[in-house]
Order: structure tokens, then C-alpha cells, then sequence
């Protein structure tokens, strides 16, 4: 099913009014935004993301919590970062922490966001309290492999995700929208238009690296102190469906909250259904 486009529904509809701030890493500006009042939470988001991912969880959250929302190196009002790996943006990670002065954090990581969130638990654990991960890749899927080419990935991803008659193609059979396309256009358009493209395919060069350094050996003998939160949607891509199935079989100290009414990105499909279970889970009211 191709849908028309009705109305932009935007993933950041909520909160896309709070300043945008900035701070200074090694060069690097960050461009990030604050709300709620509490100890820290840091929101990491993944592949295609920026500052206002989380927009729609911020406000029950930052009942509890003082929400950060950061973007990464070239995604957002943050400015590129050359030939980057994951382990860059872990540390770019931890230097916005301490710009900030942020301890004993509760670090959220979305999709491709978790992979670094997990990372960062690896080598930082003295920085976090809880580690939440939403739909986390294992690790690079196959399906993006042609993105990786130089030259024909940038010109598949312009042409793919960059072209709303391409991407409504796309969109009409994978999991990236919300339930009712009938009513809501999807946050994952939003989340394209916004996205410099050198910086989305280096992050997949970035995780494709990753993966190819700790491979199915890493997955299975992932090891933190750290209590984990694990969120799975209902319908999702088989790379995440596979590491749903290596968190129940591999780490230790962890929760899982299903959210069968999402599909991928339950911070953007399902907000006010994600507030309540994580944070009940969690030993909050919503």
C-alpha cells in the first residue's frame, strides 16, 4: 500500500520549542536540549535522528528526570565529524557528560544509538546508573551492505530515502511507521529530510566496522555491570529481532518490556505507551 501524503506529522512535535544548546568537544559543536528537572538522563539516538527524537517522551520523563537530547556529529545543529568510529562517538559521549558535569546517568540508546550506548557501558560503566536500549541492531544488517559502495551509497541513499515517491515504496512494506499511515504521516521522513547524507553513511561505515571487529562472539559474551532495560516493539527488522533473542539468552541483570503496539521506534510510534511501561517498569507513574 502507497500512501498519500495528508499532513507531516513530525517525531519531534513535542519539545521542538525547548532551546537548542550547545557545547564544544574537541572542535566539535554539539547541539543538544534540556528539559524535565531530576538526576541525568541521556538520550543517544540511532541511524537517522537529532535532537528532538525523543520530543515526545521528553515531558514524562522529565517529570522524573533532567532530559538531555543530544545529536550526534553531523546530525542535527551538530557539526560533521570526519571519518568517525563508534568508539569516537562513545567518547564524544562521555566529554558531553562531563562538559556537563552529569554522574551516575541513565543512559537511553535508540536503535543504531544502542550499539554505542552499549559500548559506552563497556568502557564507562562508572558514568551510568541504568542502561535502557530500544530496538538495538546485531550488528550491521545485510540489507544496507550496497550503501557501504563509495559513490553508488550516497547516490541509492538520496534516491531511496531522499525521494518521497522512493521512500512511500519503502515505507508501504517495512516496519519504519507508525500503525495508522492513514491518519499520521510517518516520523522516519522527518528523520531523513533532516539527516545529512555523508553523516548517515558514515555512521553505517562506523557500525559496519564494529561489527566486523567484535562479531557474534562480542553479542554472546556482552558483559555489564550495569542493571539493563531492554524495550522491543512488535514488528521490527530481523537484525533486531535477532538481538532480542541474544538479550534473553546472554545478559545478566536485565528487563524486558514488550511494546507489541509499536513496530521499530516506539519513542516516536508509541510515546505515551513507551512512558508508561518503561517507566513503570521502572518504579515510576507515567
Amino acid at each position: 500500500m502507497i500512501f498519500r501524503r495528508k499532513k507531516e506529522i513530525k517525531c519531534s512535535t513535542a519539545g521542538e520549542n525547548d532551546e537548542l544548546r550547545t557545547v564544544e568537544i574537541d572542535g566539535l559543536t554539539i547541539s543538544y536540549k534540556i528539559s524535565g528537572s531530576g538526576p541525568p538522563l541521556v538520550f543517544f539516538h540511532g541511524w537517522i535522528g537529532h535532537e528532538d527524537t525523543f520530543g515526545l517522551c521528553h515531558e514524562g520523563f522529565g517529570r522524573h528526570f533532567t532530559v538531555y537530547r543530544p545529536a550526534w556529529p553531523g546530525y542535527g545543529g551538530s557539526t560533521p565529524m570526519r571519518g568517525f568510529t563508534i568508539e569516537d562517538f562513545v567518547e564524544v559521549g562521555r566529554k558531553f557528560m562531563d562538559k556537563l558535569g552529569l554522574k551516575k546517568v541513565t543512559l537511553i540508546g535508540n536503535c543504531l544509538g544502542g550499539n554505542v550506548a552499549m559500548e559506552f557501558a563497556q568502557r564507562h560503566p562508572e558514568y551510568l546508573s541504568k542502561m535502557i536500549l530500544i530496538e538495538t541492531h546485531a550488528y550491521f544488517p545485510n540489507y544496507l551492505y550496497p550503501l557501504l559502495t563509495p559513490g553508488l551509497g550516497a547516490f541509492i541513499y538520496w534516491f531511496v530515502f531522499k525521494n518521497m515517491t522512493m521512500f512511500n515504496v519503502l515505507n508501504s512494506f517495512m516496519p519504519i511507521q507508525q500503525k495508522d499511515i492513514s491518519d499520521d504521516f510517518p516520523y522516519t521522513w522527518e528523520g531523513f529530510e533532516r539527516t545529512r547524507i555523508r553523516s548517515a553513511l558514515g555512521f553505517l561505515r562506523a557500525v559496519y566496522k564494529y561489527s566486523k571487529k567484535t562479531g557474534d562472539d562480542y553479542v554472546d559474551n556482552y558483559k555489564a555491570d550495569v542493571p539493563i532495560l531492554y524495550v522491543e516493539g512488535g514488528k521490527t527488522f530481523g537484525p533486531v529481532g535477532t538481538f532480542s533473542q541474544k538479550v534473553r539468552e546472554h545478559f545478566d541483570n536485565t528487563e524486558i518490556v514488550s511494546l507489541p503496539e509499536a513496530e521499530h521506534n516506539p519513542v516516536c510510534e508509541k510515546p505515551e505507551i513507551f512512558n508508561e511501561r518503561v517507566l513503570k517498569t521502572m518504579g515510576f507513574d507515567s
